[in-house]
């Protein structure tokens, strides 16, 4: 790493590999054709998997059908589901045409799910058994087809039977499979949604060497990634990756496509189970895991772990929101075994800047020093001014990491950008003299819940709506299991009773578990606001210290 003390520039290592040229889907795909192995992906709880030589093949007959459908690189394709061994059949199938794949949360409510289609408004979807109902009510009239990646469901068309159809029950030779070709530095892989201050998500762009550089980065030699080279191949550590972090999120989703491309055993769990969870780390021996805060945090102190042996576990990657230093010290006491728990450091904007690691030295409260192909400056919020080493500022990134822009919205993807191309993160942190970054707080407003982002903005417009509701605000009530729970100040109409519970209730009706009022509902005279009219947050977080202090 090489700082340039002219404009305190800090850089990550030079990668070990260059990026590709191909696009995604032939990328991918083409490690699957030229590495065949009988590696599978595989749902322990269910007990069924699927190899990466299916995976291939089944992408390949995909696309072709979907071709034949007449999709092409101007065509969206939403994919909505749980963790589910088809998911990126339809996810590489569209690659491969180089049509834009939309991933979409399963657990979103009717208004959020809503707000995603409208926003992107995908040609064709894909879902699964479990979120079928979700879409069956005919109200987008922009989609024009429904396919279910579960096989034998009745009132709907399956992807297998779609596939048979097409090709009249004749497989596609993957080796001869004509995949599409462009630009992988500026072609549209991906709309995926991230939460703003607005309050409705909006759609990050990335590109095919977005993703790409991500996967690179997974098995680069600059750091104690999931892969090792072993004979001129890469293989992990452990037995098996275990993907647990949810694929439609950036870091559940990157973690897959990293195993598919190395063909490394993956373990999927549809819905999280804590047994479970203990159970497949000690029989698959893993030793290596990116985890959420909320998973360290149950490691740390459930009283089940201590009927299993996760003496195998060395590694911990933890990313998505801050993680409590007493909690690492708990958990590193329980598990003596462990060498290091690390902090990442990403955006669904850029999706990885930090890895947490080097080989050289892991520095406790750091992200780490900048991941490869990734360039970092601290530039001050008010002058825009270049700062050096141990001065708090935003953090602001470039590199072949860093979204194309926010779809549709060119007022928000001007204003995420400074000047000369650097996107501003909206952390604020420093670095120092080793380029290792340091997170100390957020300029954006965004609450996270176990790794959730939930914005206030969309809660305050939701309690807005009630009627006996003048003004509110929210913010995130530090806790040391999730992170932060949404809280709401809340000031009533004159002369109307209305209770906590009500608005509690009322709030949890209309959004997805991550939204709840969790952290309650606090009622004052009147918001603090500047004279523009903006809620001043960090008077907000006085009077809930003060409010505790009183409890």
């Amino acid at each position: 790493m090489v700082t340039e003390d002219n404009n305190f520039i800090i850089h990550g290592p030079r990668p070990s590999e260059l990026l590709p040229k191909d696009c995604l889907g032939k990328f991918v795909l083409n490690n699957l054709i030229n590495n065949p192995t009988n590696e599978v992906m595989l749902n322990v709880q269910s007990g069924q998997s699927i190899s990466y030589s299916q995976i291939l093949q089944d992408t390949c007959n995909l696309a072709e059908s979907l071709r034949k459908y007449g999709c092409t690189q101007d065509t969206i394709i939403g994919l909505c589901s749980e963790n589910h061994l088809k998911f990126f059949v339809p996810l590489l199938a569209a690659t491969c045409l180089g049509s834009v794949i939309v991933p979409i949360n399963p657990a979103y409510v009717h208004d959020e799910l809503r707000h995603v289609l409208n926003l992107t408004k995908p040609e064709i979807l894909f879902c699964s058994k479990l979120t079928l109902s979700k879409f069956s009510k005919g109200e987008y009239n922009f989609i024009e087809k429904i396919f279910c990646i579960d096989s034998n469901v009745s009132n709907i068309e399956t992807a297998e039977e779609f596939v048979s159809k097409q090709l009249n029950s004749k497989p596609v030779d993957s080796k001869r499979f004509e995949m599409f070709s462009g630009n992988p530095e500026t072609h549209l892989t991906a709309i995926m949604t991230s939460s703003g201050t607005t309050g409705l998500p909006k759609g990050v762009m990335l590109t095919d060497h977005n993703f790409e550089a991500r996967i690179l980065q997974f098995r680069d030699s600059a750091y104690k990634g999931i892969y090792a080279r072993v004979d001129g191949k890469y293989t992990t550590a452990s037995k098996a990756t275990f993907g647990i972090l949810p694929f439609y999120h950036a870091g559940g989703l990157l973690s897959a496509l990293a195993c598919i491309t190395q063909q490394t055993k993956m373990l999927v769990i549809s819905r999280f189970d804590e047994d479970v969870f203990y159970k497949t780390i000690q029989d698959y021996q893993i030793e290596n895991m990116a985890l959420t805060p909320p998973l360290v945090v149950l490691l740390a102190k459930s009283s089940k772990l201590d009927k299993y042996d996760l003496s195998c576990l060395k590694i911990i990657r933890s990313g998505a929101a801050p993680l409590n230093k007493d909690t690492e010290l708990i958990l590193k006491k329980r598990l003596p075994n462990i060498e290091a728990i690390v902090q990442t450091y990403g955006l669904t904007e850029y999706l990885a800047a930090c890895l947490g690691i080097s080989d050289a030295v892991n520095k406790e409260g750091s992200t780490g020093p900048p991941s490869p192909f990734t360039s970092i400056k601290i530039r001050d919020p008010e002058t825009g001014k270049s700062l050096g080493p141990h001065k708090v500022g935003e953090i602001c990134i470039k590199g072949p990491l860093m979204m194309k822009g926010y779809y549709k919205n060119e007022q928000a993807t001007r204003d995420s950008f400074t000047a000369d191309g650097w996107l501003k993160s909206g952390d604020l942190g420093y670095y120092d003299e080793n380029n290792f970054i340091f997170i100390v707080d957020r300029l954006k407003e965004l609450i996270k819940y176990k790794g959730f982002q939930v914005a206030p903005a969309e809660l305050e417009a939701l309690l807005l709506h009630h009627p006996k509701v003048l003004d509110v605000g929210d913010i995130g009530l530090p806790d040391e299991l999730a992170g932060e729970l949404p809280v709401a100040f809340v000031v009533k109409k004159p002369g109307v009773a209305v209770t906590e519970k009500e608005l509690q209730d009322f709030v949890a009706g209309k959004v997805s578990h991550q939204k709840k009022l969790r952290g309650g509902v606090i009622f004052i005279s009147a918001i603090p606001k500047n004279l523009a009219g903006k809620i001043l947050r960090r008077e907000l977080r006085k009077l809930l210290k003060n409010h505790k202090h009183k409890l």
